[in-house]
């Protein structure tokens, strides 16, 4: 296949690679539940943050994803209604829904939310996912505000000639840059909620996809098993470096962009080029874990800190247990995800696809 991405498909290597970002997000909130409950010896050590790169990878699909789509239907109305509609009703009922019966454990156990910051959590910015200086009910939530603003971004560069594309992403990159300036010696501490997400290096992650999504959709697929090997071993080796050099675990936010942004676009890159060109999938056991990526990244913190406090009550010592503990939390993690996704998310997304602008315009005509 030559041409660009099925219209109504998807990329299957792109679930399968998304799959994987998602565990490997999971394997690090899985170590610090390792360290915080278990009785016995300990699998996961500091060098499992090299997996951050996971994140990284979510969000570079995302800006390609979201891209590729909108090639073809820039300026249309039609497209930039459904486009509003459908990215406020895919993020916000299934993340609201599986944030109210924390506001209800919150009101019982505060103690059990946000102890590095106090215990404390603003309800009403966690439930309408506005920034707020601590983390959400759900931790992991405050990637969705990036997530967000990249989709204002990208509905605003959706109303320009599609010609334009291009500049419109130079010109996010130049502002991000200069936000990221403007912050780069102010401690996170004294930043406003706002500030966090502007100033925030992590948002080139959505640059760099949308980049790799112009770049293929204008032709540009060579080179793919080259980029697959640099951005494995560049994150690898990347973090690893930093590791020695500063023998801090977890990566500054201003060298995530070299050290696992860069890498992340190379591998999606290659992951989507392969398949187009070679009809070569990406780890296509995983793809069930990429549809499933949301309620699964949403619901893992959840799933694994519960299996921590059932292994801290009734812990066996030694190895065979321990390692049967680990195994069975991820299990957990995985079912309570595709619980969630099929059970919650599918149908919920089902039925708001229904109301969709586009389609009830085109059924009325």
């Amino acid at each position: 296949m030559n041409g660009a991405p099925p219209r109504h498909g998807k990329l299957h290597g792109v679930q399968g690679l998304r799959g994987l970002a998602v565990l490997l997000v999971l394997s690090i909130h899985l170590f610090h539940v390792e360290h915080s409950y278990s009785k016995g010896p300990l699998v996961l050590g500091p060098w499992i943050h090299v997996n951050v790169v996971g994140l990284d990878i979510f969000l570079v699909i995302s800006g390609f994803v979201i891209t590729m789509l909108g090639f073809g239907k820039f300026t249309n109305g039609d497209y930039v209604r459904s486009y509003a509609y459908n990215r406020i009703t895919r993020v916000y009922p299934v993340y609201i829904l599986y944030t109210l019966p924390l506001v209800f454990v919150y009101l019982w156990r505060p103690e059990m939310f946000n102890a590095s910051e106090g215990h404390d959590v603003s309800l009403w910015r966690s439930l309408l996912l506005i920034p707020d200086k601590s983390l959400p009910l759900i931790p992991v939530a405050w990637t969705l505000h990036h997530e967000l603003y990249f989709y204002l971004v990208v509905g605003v560069l959706l109303c320009f000639p599609e010609r334009h594309f291009p500049r419109g992403i130079a010109l996010w990159c130049l502002f991000c840059t200069v936000m990221v300036a403007a912050g780069w010696n102010v401690d996170r501490a004294d930043k406003g909620p706002f500030e966090r997400v502007l100033e925030s290096p992590i948002n080139y992650d959505f640059i760099l996809g949308m980049t790799a999504a112009w770049l293929v959709h204008k032709g540009v697929r060579r080179y793919a098993w080259w980029c697959m090997a640099i951005g494995t071993v560049g994150a690898i080796v990347g973090y690893f470096t930093y590791y020695a050099l500063t023998g801090v675990e977890r990566v500054d936010d201003h060298w995530t962009f070299l050290i696992f942004g860069v890498p992340a676009v190379l591998i999606t890159y290659a992951v989507v080029v392969l398949e187009l060109r070679q009809r070569w999938r990406f780890a296509p056991w995983l793809g069930w874990v990429g549809d499933a990526a949301y309620s699964l990244y949403l619901t893992h913190v959840m799933s694994i800190v519960l299996a921590g406090y059932v292994w801290r009550a009734i812990g066996i010592p030694g190895w065979p247990a321990h390692l049967l503990f680990m195994a069975g939390t991820i299990a957990f993690a995985l079912w309570i995800g595709w619980i969630a996704y099929t059970r919650i998310e599918r149908p919920l997304s089902d039925w708001f696809r229904n109301f969709d602008p586009a389609r009830r315009r085109a059924m009325a005509r």
